[in-house]
């Protein structure tokens, strides 16, 4: 069945991105090929598909292909495609190798200069080949299905050293001078070479440009955007309000806006934050890693010490003497009398710490905490007044469980995780730009 491709639509997104209904369509597509078509039971919802970039490809509003990729993070030391699938009426027209194409696009857009692998069916092992992969080690199965690895290295156009070396080796010293200038030569027309396609670009303002790529970007936004028009028809109208956009940023930086306008340097600011943020997207945890947290943080987790006590102060250590006596005593409404009226009382009910801590001060808190049901304290000088508590009741510090409270664990942790994070970033800035300061 031939099919053209401007009737089709490629986006990505990631899992934050999708809407249910997308999830939906993804999981449906998904098993509908592999658990049914390929008879192979298994578990599709892995737990990955969080930490990862979807492709999907829409018939106009029919999902009839996909594939994720899981990006390169401390866990994976390279980003990996798969799950990679294709409806059974969209087969055998090239839409699979284009979808191959677009994840292989991306992922040197994200991850430049580095392999790419995926667990290819032993059965599409040359049909991956074609694509430019190859095998790495020995076949396995996966699911039931026989798998091997395959890996996608990065293009390098020129191998210079080693061929060069060996020439170097078997030719005379004069052909050795020869090779030289020829290696100089083509090395500084490579170098041009790369410059220009690093620098490919569409527009140009002033001595900014606007890149090939940002430009296909943009374009492809759009189409996926309007899903059933065809935004490739329009490229010179999106090329030039990318270009009104430019005239619009470079002349409010000409202006000042970028330093005058607080909403402005607010709004890219915390859209730098945002952007600093998403790494914790790609972050795998570990339960072990999870529990050492917990071991380490009880106290963060655990419910605070709760006390239901009275104060008393007084003027003399003498009155605060024979208060203690009288209430030892059982007396004590007469001890009472011997205080001194406070501005503000303790509520007479069971309050946690943090709430005591208000009413009467961080000193005779920790020495509340070190008490026990119906104790009296000593007289306690503090602020040139003397003071008597009296603990009615106390509730201990309670630990949990760590299987009770394990996502507010999780959330801590990743919490803290994305402090560090940007602490690391805004440490790392400083590095790279010049920073004086003239107080």
């Amino acid at each position: 069945m031939e099919k053209d491709f401007k009737n089709f639509y490629f986006y990505w997104k990631s899992y934050n991105e999708l809407t249910s209904k997308e999830i939906y369509e993804i999981l449906h597509l998904r098993q509908k090929v592999f658990v049914e078509e390929q008879n192979c039971a298994y578990v599709d919802s892995d737990f990955r598909d969080q930490k990862s970039l979807h492709l999907l490809v829409y018939d106009q509003n029919k999902l009839i292909g996909y594939l994720r990729l899981i990006k390169k993070d401390k866990y994976q030391d390279c980003p990996s495609i798969g799950r990679i699938v294709l409806a059974r009426a969209y087969r055998s027209n090239g839409i699979g190798k284009q979808l191959i194409e677009e994840g292989v696009k991306k992922s040197q857009q994200l991850f430049a200069n580095i392999e790419i692998k995926i667990s290819a069916q032993l059965g599409l092992k040359e049909y991956y080949e074609d694509l430019g992969f190859s095998i790495k080690g020995e076949k396995y199965l996966e699911d039931g299905i026989e798998h091997v690895q395959m890996i996608l290295s990065p293009n390098l156009k020129y191998s210079l050293y080693e061929n060069c070396l060996n020439l170097i080796r078997s030719k005379s010293f004069i052909l050795t001078i020869g090779l030289f200038v020829s290696i100089s030569f083509v090395l500084s027309t490579f170098i041009k070479e790369v410059q220009t396609e690093s620098f490919n670009w569409v527009a140009k303002i002033d001595d900014k440009y606007i890149s090939r790529s940002k430009f296909e970007r943009y374009l492809s936004s759009i189409t996926n955007s309007r899903r059933f028009d065809n935004a490739n028809d329009d490229s010179e109208l999106v090329l030039e309000k990318m270009i009104d956009e430019e005239l619009l940023i470079q002349r409010a930086i000409d202006i000042g806006m970028l330093d005058n306008n607080s909403q402005i340097r607010s709004i890219i600011i915390q859209n730098m934050i945002k952007s600093i943020m998403s790494e914790l997207e790609t972050f795998e945890l570990s339960e072990q890693d999870l529990k050492m947290f917990f071991s380490e943080n009880k106290e963060f987790f655990s419910t605070a010490p709760k006390v239901r006590l009275k104060k008393l102060s007084f003027e003399r250590n003498e009155d605060a003497l024979n208060a203690r006596k009288l209430i030892l005593e059982g007396n004590f409404i007469d001890a009472q009398k011997l205080a001194r009226n406070e501005i503000i009382e303790l509520p007479n009910t069971i309050l946690p710490t943090i709430k005591v801590r208000e009413y009467i001060g961080p000193k005779l808190t920790e020495i509340a905490l070190s008490m026990k049901d119906g104790e009296i304290s000593e007289v306690i000088t503090e602020l040139n007044a003397f003071h008597l508590i009296i603990m009615i009741k106390k509730i201990d510090m309670f630990i949990p469980d760590y299987e009770n409270v394990k996502q507010q664990v999780e959330n801590e942790f990743l919490k803290r995780q994305g402090d560090k994070l940007f602490l690391d970033y805004l440490e790392n800035l400083r590095s790279w730009y010049d920073v004086t300061k003239n107080l």
